[in-house]
């Protein structure tokens, strides 16, 4: 198609994001965009050994079409298609017809997939749903089911497109990007428009499809991800189309003055779609030049706006592209999931440098109050003491390791597969059984992007809020709370500390387990009192 025609099919792309009416999902029979995504291909290459796949995630995630796109061979293999499990009744009813069987609902269909998993049945089952749906339907009729699921069986198949990131490999993106692109690459040949031998569509379509554009495009959706943000098949589809129109046809800018205001760059400017939204978000104009080497003058704000876009789109060097965006830490927190991706797991006593010290030092000063001792103190106060007393525990040495998010402590050779992973995890590991110390067992904090950035804040004394329900906020205190339940002798020292000691007269002070020697006492314990700061 010549490129007047291109942008009239992208505009329908460029819809409020609820009207979406040309999209692909359900609606679209269309097939001239068609990329085969590595969920499809998984599927078609393992149907002779499945009996049950689940597709699950939000509206636009291209469950409904990919069911269409294997319809053929999942009817070969025999599969119960299900395309949307929501509108299933709760339990079957009978067809009208006579001697009819009775269509199943979602009582049945669980059952059928507990025997599935059982290996009680050879019934071939897939279902889309939406998040939610389906797990609140086994909660309710075969709770056991849930565990069931999450062991390793070859005959199942569980699709979570809310854990996907489409920007994760670059072969499969450009395929996307390019494909979506497609067009004559002639000159616009409608010589009623006054922008016909400059077009601006032309121009952006042109960069987009280029490596730097294509790379831009990839590092804007990938660092959604890395926010612990969720990018739908159709949201990048929206995206792209904003990216060419910026949401306006050939008509609307006719009688318009060419200026810069036209380009893929102003993306960021744009804020009526979900996607876009998250976009502009991270706005390059916005971050702080700290390139010293840079001496730009710009004639206005609007100039530096646009200087300072352009400059991340056309980067060559991805890493640079992560550090124009204004998005705090974003570039040190890419850092650690890649050093894990190449070292599964590292002691915390070995961290004496780098990202990871900064964030154990973050923890220390969240949990040490501002004391120059290295302990870490975790508050546990029992609630019938009221909002007056608090009592914090003090913990010595642990073993704690941090590590790539899904890492089996007992397995460590067989981890989770690297890439596609928007956190990762610091773990206390323990003997699980006391008779068998090669068991182990974890209790772990998992770090995404948003209790990455508060720790690194933390350490950089930009937030210390000491309120334990302001560390609760982040998990941080059940964390430890958690250690201490575990820990042995962890409980043998507790600080009890007065709110408004002052005003009130009160002293804080410690309470400490002594075991008196041995010889004379006979073992004997006593607790020690000791008057605190």
């Amino acid at each position: 198609m010549n490129i007047k025609e291109k942008v009239s099919e992208l505009l329908k792309y460029c819809s409020s994001y609820q009207g979406h009416t040309y999209m692909v999902d359900e609606r679209r029979e269309d097939e001239s965009f068609r990329v085969v995504l590595a969920e499809e291909k998984e599927i078609a290459e393992n149907l002779d050994k499945l009996q049950f796949i689940l597709l699950t995630g939000e509206a636009g995630d291209g469950k409904s079409h990919l069911l269409r796109c294997l319809r053929e061979r999942l009817e070969k293999y025999r599969f119960h298609i299900i395309g949307d499990f929501s509108e299933l009744p709760e339990k079957g009813r009978l067809q009208k017809q006579p001697g009819g069987q009775p269509d199943p609902g979602k009582q049945e269909v669980i059952r059928t997939i507990a025997d599935i998993v059982e290996g009680k049945s050879d019934q071939r089952i897939i279902i889309a749903a939406n998040v939610g749906i389906f797990t609140k339907s086994v909660l309710m009729y075969q709770e056991q089911l849930l565990d069931m699921l999450n062991r390793q069986h070859d005959r199942v198949k569980i699709i979570n497109f809310e854990k996907r990131n489409l920007a994760f490999d670059q072969g499969v993106f450009s395929r996307i990007v390019e494909t979506f692109f497609t067009y004559d690459r002639g000159a616009c040949t409608d010589t009623d428009c006054p922008h016909c031998q400059n077009c601006a569509y032309k121009n952006n379509i042109d960069f987009l499809c280029s490596p730097e554009g294509i790379e831009s495009i990839r590092v804007l959706c990938d660092t959604v991800f890395l926010m612990g943000e969720h990018i739908t098949f159709r949201e990048l589809l929206s995206l792209l189309a904003h990216l060419v129109t910026l949401g306006e046809g050939c008509e609307e800018r006719k009688g318009q003055r060419l200026d810069g205001s036209y380009g893929y760059e102003n993306i960021f400017g744009l804020t009526e779609d979900k996607i876009l939204q998250k976009i502009s978000r991270m706005d390059p104009a916005c971050k702080n030049d700290t390139d010293v080497d840079r001496e730009t003058s710009y004639m206005d704000v609007e100039s530096c706006r646009r200087e300072k876009r352009r400059r991340f789109f056309e980067e060559k060097n991805i890493d640079k592209k992560y550090k124009f965006l204004t998005v705090d830490y974003l570039f040190e927190f890419q850092t650690v999931l890649k050093e894990f991706e190449k070292t599964p797991f590292i002691a915390s006593e070995m961290i004496r440098e780098g990202v990871l010290y900064q964030l154990k030092r973050g923890i220390g000063r969240l949990t040490r109050r501002g004391e120059s001792n290295m302990a870490v103190k975790v508050a546990d106060t029992p609630s019938m003491l009221g909002d007056d007393i608090q009592t914090e525990f003090e913990l010595g040495n642990m073993d704690i390791i941090w590590h790539r998010h899904g890492l089996d402590f007992n397995e460590p050779d067989k981890a989770a597969e690297s890439g596609q992973q928007n956190c990762f995890g610091m773990s206390y590991v323990y003997d699980a059984d006391e008779a068998d110390e090669e068991k182990l067992a974890e209790i772990t904090l998992a770090i995404d992007y948003k209790l990455f950035r508060y720790l690194m804040m933390a350490d950089g004394y930009f937030y210390l809020s000491h309120n334990s329900k302001s560390i609760e906020e982040y998990t941080i205190n059940t964390f430890f709370r958690k250690i201490l339940k575990k820990k042995q002798g962890a409980y043998e020292k507790m600080l009890v500390k007065f709110v408004g000691q002052k005003e009130s007269g009160y002293c804080n002070f410690s309470l400490s387990m002594q075991k008196m020697n041995s010889m004379l006492y006979r073992g004997k314990k006593i607790i020690k009192l000791k008057k605190e700061g």
